[in-house]
């Protein structure tokens, strides 16, 4: 049965570059004292419209820093590039419990608010995000007729390695219970090999409203087509933090609807981590990954 729909203001597309830049200095200004100078929302600009604009979602417990290798391949290619910090993160103390504030509503509105920036930066907007902003960027390919390209690598969709009734459960009960916080790493906890930017921890709660947007995304996608004019879902089979099933299953979900969406899978042996982008993950092969990424998000 479909949960209750998740509220979301209606989209106000910027009119012109001058509005969308009106409308990032408003995104910017909620980046106060307590976040990290290297995690704030970031632009990059060449100071008018261009032809292309992308905007990347990071993923949980990540911040914007996880995109800035590959935001500036994408700026030299001409697209300009807005990467938004999410709700709760980057900030100073790693150990924060900010992140159980969360809610799967903040994550809609932020991905409404930023795809109607887009359209004023950039004449054909792509949307682009990994594992919750995997998720995001889903939920805008469902919901925005204004993408040419919603890009979707290894979203959060639901618990690994347990059936999908599992992951129901879990985020079901998640807003009735004390958040837990679990480590990445439980060996080494808080001394794990991490990106700087990046949260040794995570909060059940958060996980669980991430979860919950995914599945108003695989509900939707069950009842109408996608929105977006193309799409892009990305996987690894080697990957041990998402349901794969479950991110199957809406792509499955799209294409019997007829969606144009193309599917890629890095393969098991080539041992592509979760975090495919962050160039400072310990994990990271972005050797592999980013010519494979950027070649199918270009063309």
């Amino acid at each position: 049965m479909a949960e209750s729909k998740i509220p979301v203001s209606p989209s106000r597309p910027a009119a012109d570059y001058a509005a969308a830049m009106t409308r990032v200095a408003a995104l910017q200004a909620k980046d106060g004292p307590d976040v990290r100078e290297d995690s704030r929302t970031r632009l990059w600009t060449r100071g008018e419209k261009t032809d292309r604009v992308i905007v990347y979602y990071h993923g949980y417990t990540n911040a914007p820093p996880q995109f800035n290798q590959m935001g500036e391949d994408f700026f030299q290619r001409g697209y300009t590039v807005l990467v938004p910090r999410l709700p709760y993160h980057g900030l100073r103390d790693p150990l924060t419990k900010e992140q159980e504030k969360l809610t799967a509503a903040e994550l809609a509105q932020l991905t409404q608010e930023t795809v109607d920036i887009a359209q004023g930066l950039g004449a054909k907007v792509t949307i682009a995000g990994l594992s919750a902003g995997g998720v995001m960027a889903a939920w805008a390919a469902q919901n925005r007729a204004d993408i040419d390209l919603a890009v979707g690598m290894a979203p959060a969709a639901g618990l690994p390695f347990v059936p999908q009734w599992v992951s129901t459960l879990f985020r079901k009960a998640s807003p009735h219970l004390p958040s837990m916080y679990i480590w990445w790493d439980p060996r080494v906890k808080a001394k794990i090999n991490r990106p700087a930017h990046a949260y040794p921890r995570f909060s059940t709660r958060g996980l669980a409203e991430v979860f919950r947007l995914g599945r108003e995304v695989l509900d939707a996608a069950g009842m109408t087509a996608p929105a977006a004019r193309r799409i892009l879902s990305v996987t690894s089979a080697f990957d041990t933090a998402v349901h794969l099933p479950t991110v199957h299953r809406l792509e499955t979900r799209w294409k019997e609807h007829g969606a144009n969406i193309r599917t890629y899978e890095f393969a098991r042996d080539l041992k592509i981590w979760h975090d495919m982008i962050d160039p400072t993950s310990p994990t990271q092969q972005i050797a592999i990954t980013y010519p494979v990424l950027i070649d199918l998000i270009t063309q």
